[in-house]
């Protein structure tokens, strides 16, 4: 394995862009996933680390409290537990106390989370209209939702998540599904977002689906405000399959999706806590 230690977002950049197939790591626990056996990494590695990097450090408040930045280093337990996450982005708390044991909790980062693309901190962030600082464009915040639809992330330095007007978080709700409730790989990830008592926001992430925004299962909902029971529950999953939900049995998280949604939203009745 070959480590390049880079001294700032530009150079880690420069450095992986002069050694083709290296990848930037940080906590590792996502990398380790994909080397399989006994976690070793495959011959010729190249690694550009990034935990020691300043820029992507710290949680604050700023541009006269209109949004907190989340520096894309920060260890996920860390985010988790911070007092100003917890004040103005409850969501990804609930997200990230779902996410694994707390060892890979103090292990994983933010930013590592959100470049694996389906992890359980990116379906909170997309309805939170997180943005994304990126190394490539300093000084600029690009919407996370534009950047996933990339076929390759740029270095993410921080995440900003715009605060509501006079401070008080929406109303919001995180949803993972899988075979049991304890450490089963999750088959969907849901967050949901409501505005003046209207859903606004849904995103969700699955194994092979990125995460993503259901704006189709948005509009279904909007346009069809009076439609309950099974009908609904149809509706929803055509809409669900349509933002990219896989849809045929056994995996289909179309008519998973579509229950939860349902549920929240007081169409087939309370919310679906746990489906087998």
């Amino acid at each position: 394995m070959q480590l390049l230690r880079p001294d700032s977002p530009a150079h880690a950049i420069a450095l992986r862009a002069a050694h083709p197939g290296a990848r930037f790591v940080a906590g590792g626990t996502a990398l380790q996933q994909e080397w399989g056996d006994r976690h070793r990494a495959p011959a010729g590695c190249c690694l550009v680390p990034l935990h020691h990097l300043s820029a992507l450090h710290g949680i604050e408040l700023i541009e006269d409290a209109s949004a907190l930045r989340i520096g894309a280093a920060m260890p996920l337990e860390t985010v988790r537990t911070h007092a100003l996450v917890r004040a103005h982005a409850p969501l990804l708390v609930e997200a990230l106390s779902q996410l694994g044991a707390l060892g890979v909790r103090h292990l994983g980062t933010l930013g590592g989370n959100v470049a694996w693309r389906w992890g359980d901190s990116t379906p909170a962030l997309l309805v939170l209209d997180a943005q994304a600082e990126c190394a490539h464009a300093p000084g600029q915040r690009l919407p996370l939702s534009g950047l996933l639809a990339q076929a390759e992330l740029p270095l993410i330095v921080a995440l900003h998540i715009p605060l509501s007007p006079g401070g008080l978080p929406p109303h919001t709700a995180f949803e993972k599904a899988a075979a049991r409730a304890a450490f089963a790989p999750a088959r969907l990830r849901l967050a949901l977002r409501w505005n003046a008592g209207q859903l606004s926001h849904a995103a969700c992430a699955a194994p092979d689906v990125p995460a993503r925004l259901l704006g189709r299962t948005l509009a279904w909902l909007h346009s069809h405000p009076v439609t309950r029971g099974a009908a609904a529950l149809a509706g929803l999953r055509q809409a669900c399959a349509a933002d990219g939900l896989p849809s045929e049995h056994p995996e289909d998280l179309a008519h998973l999706a579509a229950r939860l949604v349902a549920g929240h939203c007081g169409l087939l009745g309370p919310a679906i806590e746990e489906v087998p």
